[in-house]
Parts: C-alpha cells; sequence; structure tokens
C-alpha cells in the first residue's frame, strides 16, 4: 500500500492541479468530491444539486454567526469521474499549503483503496448520510390516509428499509402481506391489485414502471412511490402517488444563491459541516491561546481523528438558528392527476397535484386536498386476516447477479492468498494419499473418514482468507467474512475436541475397553459445531457492526472456549499411542495454536483499523498452519514408513510356528492399540509361571492352559499343584 501511494505521488506530481467548479473564500476550508461524469450541457442530479447548496448556505451562516471568528471557513467543491480523478483530486489538496482541509465530503461511502489513500494523507472522509426515517413515516401516515391498511406489499432495494417499515408500520395497525428485497434486480409480473409501494431511485422506479404490464390497462390501481434519493420521477401512470421533497428545478450548473432547500438530505450535510465547526472551535478553546495564530495552531496541534458528536435535527435548527423555519421541512405526498400530462423540466410538477403534507418535526399530516379526509386505523376496526398478517414477517429476496469482483492491492493479500494456496495444495495431496490406500487397501490405524474431515475443515480455514481479499464491500460479502471464521474454527475445533474426549476415556482401564464409536465422535462434532451455528444467526441483518472489537471477540468467545476445553485435555492424552501417536501431535498442535490465539487476537484488539483484517487472516493461516504441520505430516511420514516396513516383513519366511496366544502377542510385530487389556494377556504368563507339575519330561513346558493328561494307574501320585496365594488376579478381559 506504502508503494502504491509513492508511486501515485510520484506520477500525480508531474501533472497539472485541478480545478474547483465551486469555491468559498476562507481558511481553514472544507472539500466537496462528488463522482460525476458529465460534460456542460447535462443537468445536476437533484441529490448532489442539494448537497452542494446546503453546505455553501452552511458554512455561509456558520461566518455569518461567527463560531470561529476571526478564522472564517472556507469551501471547495470538486466533480470527479474515475478512481484516478479521486487520486489526483485528493493529493492535490494534500500538496498545496495556502489552505489548511479539514477534510473531504463525499456523496456516498468510498470503497477501502480510496479511503486507506485519503487517510494515509491525513486527509478525514466523511460521506453524506443516508437516512429514510421520515420519508417511511410520510409513507404509512399516507397509507392511513388514503385507507390502504391491509394486505401492502412493499418494494425496496435494501432490507434495512423493508425492516424499518415494518417496526415503523406495526404500530399504525398496517397489515404487511408481502416484503420484496430486489437490491438491483427489477421485479418483473408484480401483481398490483392490492396496495404496494416501491422505494426505489429514480432510474429504479423508471424501469420498474416501464416493466410492469399491469400498469397499462389498468384503470384503478393503489400504488405508492418514494424515491431514495429525493428527485422527482417522470412518467409515472395515472392515479399514481409520490412523495417529493422541497424542489427546485433542474440545472446545469451549481447553485450558488439558491434559498435554503429544507429536507433531511439538507440536515444531513449540514450535520457534517457543524461537526467540522464544533471539534474546530473546542479545539481552539482549550489548545489555542489568544496570542497565536488560529490557522498555525491548528496545522500544528489539530488531529483530524477526532470522534463525532451527537446532533438531532431540532439542535441543528438550532445552531443555525433557523427556528422560524421549521414548519417548511417538508415531504409534499402528490397524486397523478393526468398521464398524457407529462413533465418537463421546466415546468416539472404539472401532471401533479397536491393532497397531503408531512412535516419532519412535528410529526403530522396535513390534508390538502378535501378530496380526503383523515383516517385512523385501531385494533378494533382490523380483520382477523391482518392481525395475522402483524404478527408475521414476510421477506422474499431477488438476489442481484454476482458483481465484476477484483483484488484489492495491498502486499498483505497476496502472501496470505499465496499461503492459502500452498496450504489447500499440500491438504489436497494428503486426501489423494490417503484415498490411494483406501483402494490399495492397505492397512490403516484408526478410521481414515476423520483424517479426511479434518482435512476439509483446515481447507476451508484456508480459503477464509478469500473473502478479506475482495475490494467489493457489501452486506452479503460482510455475512461470508463472518461465517466463513466463526463456523471455519468451530468445524476444526468441533473435530479434534470430539477426538480427544474419547481418547482421553477410551486410554483409561474403565473406558470403552478400547473401541471409539464413530457414531459417537460423529454426533459429538455435530452438537459442538450447531452451538457455533446457531450463535452465528445473530448476524443477518447487522453484519456491519459485528467486526467492532468488542462484538467480534463476543462472536468469538465460543471459539475461545472450545481451545481452551483443548487445551485441559492435554495432559489426559498426551501418552496415546494409537493412530500413528496422535494424543502427541495433537498436544503440540493444541498447545501451538494456542499460542498463536495469544499472538493474533491482542494484536487484533489493539492496533489501528487498518490492521484489523491483516490479523484476521494471520489468525486464519496461523490456525491451518498449525493443524498442517503439527498433526498431517508426521502423520503422512509415520504411514509411509509403515506401509513400506509392512511390505519388508510380509515378503520374509517365518521362522518358527506359533504355538499359543502368548506367541502370537509376543512375535506380531503389527502395532496394536495401547489400550487393549495387556494384564490379562501378561497374567497368563504368570499363572504359566506359578504351575507346577510333578513330572516334567525332557524339559518340555507344561500346557498353558490345564495340566498334562493323569496316568491311570492309582499307584502314581501325579497332581498339579497350584500357588495357595496369588496376588495378580485376572478381573476381567
Amino acid at each position: 500500500m506504502y508503494l502504491g501511494v509513492i508511486v501515485t505521488v510520484f506520477i500525480f506530481a508531474k501533472t497539472q492541479a485541478v480545478s474547483p467548479v465551486i469555491e468559498v473564500e476562507g481558511d481553514p476550508a472544507i472539500a466537496i468530491v462528488l463522482e460525476n461524469c458529465r460534460n456542460n450541457t447535462q443537468v445536476i442530479p437533484y441529490r448532489k444539486q442539494s448537497i452542494v447548496s446546503t453546505a455553501i448556505w452552511t458554512t455561509d451562516r456558520i461566518n455569518f454567526l461567527e463560531y470561529l471568528a476571526p478564522m472564517k471557513i472556507g469551501l471547495k467543491v470538486f466533480e470527479t469521474c474515475t478512481t484516478n480523478d479521486h487520486f489526483k483530486t485528493v493529493f492535490d489538496l494534500y500538496n498545496q499549503n495556502e489552505t489548511y482541509y479539514l477534510g473531504i465530503i463525499t456523496e456516498k461511502k468510498l470503497n477501502e483503496r480510496l479511503l486507506k489513500f485519503d487517510d494515509l494523507l491525513d486527509l478525514r472522509t466523511v460521506p453524506v448520510s443516508t437516512h429514510y426515517h421520515f420519508l417511511i413515516k410520510a409513507a404509512i401516515k399516507s397509507l392511513i390516509i388514503l385507507g390502504w391498511t391491509e394486505n401492502v406489499s412493499i418494494l425496496a432495494p435494501d432490507e434495512s428499509i423493508v425492516s424499518e417499515f415494518y417496526k415503523l408500520s406495526k404500530p399504525a395497525f398496517v397489515c404487511i402481506k408481502q416484503c420484496i428485497v430486489y437490491e438491483n434486480i427489477c421485479p418483473i409480473g408484480f401483481n398490483g391489485t392490492t396496495p404496494f409501494i416501491f422505494f426505489g431511485n429514480i432510474e429504479q422506479i423508471d424501469q420498474f414502471v416501464k416493466s410492469q404490464e399491469f400498469f397499462l390497462y389498468a384503470e384503478n390501481f393503489n400504488g405508492l412511490f418514494v424515491p431514495l434519493d429525493e428527485s422527482v420521477p417522470q412518467d409515472l401512470p395515472d392515479n399514481s402517488f409520490v412523495i417529493i421533497p422541497p424542489y427546485h428545478p433542474a440545472s446545469t450548473k451549481f447553485k450558488t444563491s439558491e434559498n435554503i432547500l429544507p429536507s433531511s438530505l439538507f440536515l444531513s450535510t449540514a450535520k457534517i459541516i457543524l461537526t467540522f465547526s464544533k471539534n474546530i472551535e473546542n479545539f481552539i478553546e482549550k489548545q489555542c491561546n489568544d496570542t497565536s495564530y488560529k490557522v498555525n495552531c491548528l496545522r500544528n496541534k489539530f488531529d483530524k481523528k477526532y470522534g463525532p458528536i451527537l446532533m438531532t435535527p431540532q439542535s441543528i435548527v438550532e445552531i443555525l438558528k433557523i427556528e422560524p423555519l421549521m414548519p417548511n421541512f417538508i415531504y409534499d405526498i402528490y397524486k397523478v392527476e393526468n398521464i398524457t400530462a407529462l413533465s418537463t423540466r421546466n415546468n416539472f410538477l404539472q401532471p401533479f397535484t397536491k393532497i397531503f403534507s408531512y412535516n419532519i418535526f412535528y410529526d403530522n399530516l396535513t390534508i390538502i386536498d378535501q378530496r380526503f379526509e383523515e383516517g385512523n386505523t385501531t385494533l378494533e376496526n382490523i380483520s382477523g386476516n391482518c392481525l395475522h398478517l402483524i404478527s408475521e414477517k414476510r421477506f422474499n429476496f431477488l438476489f442481484k447477479p454476482i458483481p465484476n469482483l477484483s483484488f484489492r492491492t495491498e502486499a498483505w493479500v497476496y502472501a496470505f492468498l499465496s499461503l492459502s494456496l500452498l496450504g489447500v495444495l499440500f491438504c489436497m495431496s494428503i486426501i489423494i494419499f490417503l484415498l490411494v490406500c483406501i483402494c490399495r487397501r492397505d492397512i490403516l490405524e484408526g478410521n481414515p473418514i476423520l483424517t479426511i474431515f479434518l482435512l476439509v475443515a483446515i481447507m476451508v480455514l484456508f480459503c477464509s482468507v478469500l473473502p478479506f481479499s475482495l475490494d467489493e464491500i457489501n452486506n452479503s460479502l460482510c455475512l461470508v467474512k463472518s461465517l466463513s471464521i466463526t463456523l471455519g474454527y468451530a468445524s476444526v475445533f468441533s473435530l479434534l475436541l470430539s477426538r480427544c474426549i474419547l481418547l482421553a476415556t477410551a486410554s483409561k482401564e474403565i473406558g470403552f475397553m478400547s473401541h471409539i464409536a464413530g457414531s459417537v465422535q460423529a454426533f459429538l462434532s455435530l452438537f459442538i459445531f450447531g452451538v457455533q451455528a446457531a450463535l452465528s444467526l445473530q448476524l443477518i441483518g447487522k453484519c456491519a457492526s459485528i467486526f467492532a472489537r468488542a462484538s467480534f471477540i463476543y462472536l468469538m468467545s465460543y471459539n475461545i472456549m472450545l481451545l481452551m476445553l483443548l487445551i485441559c485435555l492435554c495432559p489426559l492424552i498426551y501418552k496415546c499411542e494409537r493412530n500413528y501417536k496422535e494424543g502427541k501431535y495433537f498436544c503440540v498442535t493444541i498447545l501451538s495454536t494456542g499460542l498463536v490465539w495469544m499472538l493474533w487476537l491482542p494484536l487484533y484488539m489493539f492496533l489501528d483499523e487498518i490492521w484489523a483484517e491483516p490479523m484476521l487472516c494471520l489468525g486464519l493461516i496461523g490456525t491451518a498452519g498449525v493443524f498442517l504441520g503439527a498433526i498431517f505430516i508426521p502423520r503422512t511420514y509415520l504411514m509411509t514408513i509403515a506401509a513400506a516396513k509392512n511390505k519388508i516383513t510380509s515378503t520374509l519366511p517365518s521362522m518358527n510356528t506359533a504355538n499359543s496366544i502368548v506367541d502370537i502377542y509376543r512375535t506380531n510385530t503389527q502395532p496394536i492399540y495401547d489400550c487393549v487389556n495387556v494384564a490379562a494377556i501378561n497374567a497368563v504368563t504368570v499363572a504359566r509361571a506359578g504351575v507346577t507339575c510333578g513330572t516334567q519330561q525332557n524339559g518340555q513346558q507344561p500346557d498353558l492352559y490345564s495340566c498334562p493328561a493323569l496316568p491311570e494307574n492309582e499307584d502314581l501320585d501325579f497332581r498339579c499343584d497350584t500357588p495357595t496365594h496369588n496376588d495378580d488376579k485376572i478381573t476381567r478381559f
């Protein structure tokens, strides 16, 4: 990343500086960088026009009220079309020394690459927030007045909008029949016979209207359109309704002398300007004395990594001292009266008739058209079907196609991807080796199914690095990141913990008689993994807050507990010699994994935000590498050596013939389970040593299990005598 910055600085130092499209004199200053690929003849979108107008008006208002006197805040507006344009603009802001820039305001959140570039140049980037709370409340109150309170369908591009609508509509007893989250896919074939609300920007609304056939022949339908970008949609169907904020005609140039546009977008933009102003005001009051030059004090001491300031819409109005304008912060609800009276740029509200007006401060809906009466929905006047719909929450998702994913350019990304690929190749090689041994019917110690499953789980850990290497930022990728970490660790730890528990019991004389049931181990592994899978359900819908430091540690607490249980089991399984000495290698693996976790977890907690994802990848690669290196590479070596010894000994001729079970036990070189009750077999030897016969011919050993056959001659007294006392008793098989 730092190498890329050096190259970028070298290239941009040779190019010409970018000029702002609008400039307000002042020092310190704020920069607005808008992504806008247009020529001089194309109109400026409403949202961009509103952001610039609000920023200019708020800056002039702060200077007029002399909050930072004798300083005055300046403002510069830049337009960029490509990523290189953004790099060039930001570098020019960093490279000039005439003006001290407090930060950059953008229309939407930038990708991670641009954000890191801005942070490295110490230029704080703040996007204009998009809150739809007031729009949703205006829509719900409009539904109540229109009488559309049952079987309502919601169509929105984001699940958060649907969840917010559902939360606010439930106390108002508005019954939602279905919720469709369409993202970037236009819902085709939608049935408009019941009331519906469509949330989207102007392009999505236009695409939806053109794709629905029922708009062409339906005379009356109940539809409400809510433009999320607060623009004016064109060519809406007859008898439909639309919510529009205070609006000025579109223009090909940014307005500098327009009056205030009282809307929620004004409040969002003004909040950023006031946050810059308040932090400077507090800093100067505490750090700069009266005799020092304030701008030089800011340059030398001001830290741009300050926290946000809590501001409500009411407090923003009070700081700017515009309380008399509060009645003007409204959303107007219009009805499209005639589909043939198309709107134009000069007379953009020609086919619309204003019927309602919603004030965002007073939370009331004013009826302007007397054809409509004020209504109220209560629990008594709703149907039983509506009560059933209120108690449920149904989402239908129309997922967008996979976007063109690109890899990030940081050096650590390629380093971890290389290690991950190497680990996956090792795991696949070992799996192929095991499958070949199984097909050749080689004798293996233990069941290879556990080994194969554990190898697959390790491969999942290695592959969990892949989501962190992608440049795309969305909720789906965030969910994949969080699930790959939590479930990846849980799959490895559950398999190992279930095996260690059974080894710790089977290695004792009182447990399982040396046999480990595969079904018991499988169900134990599934239970341990299922607990983490159930805990991961809370990630759905709120993934963005999971990677905060405290929240992530809470989410990983179950895996931390599993690792601590594994460490506690180490003394119980260390001497287990079965299955190629897996007890010893398990202990080495568990202790090494504990050291890895003691490294990456504190680093994740205490390092800067820029190191958060590299530390997560370090934990994934470190844990998977320890499992692969401490378990499977030694086990593969022992399996190869055992197979070679087996092949050599099987070709040698037998030198003697085993006469008893004890001789077979003594001469057999094939490894036997370490927890077979060897005391039972050795007791036979002890018993044989205690057998005394009256006569032994030619020095032959007596039979191990019975006395020799006695002659029938009564004169001869041949008896087998046994010791009168034997401390070593065989108590079980």
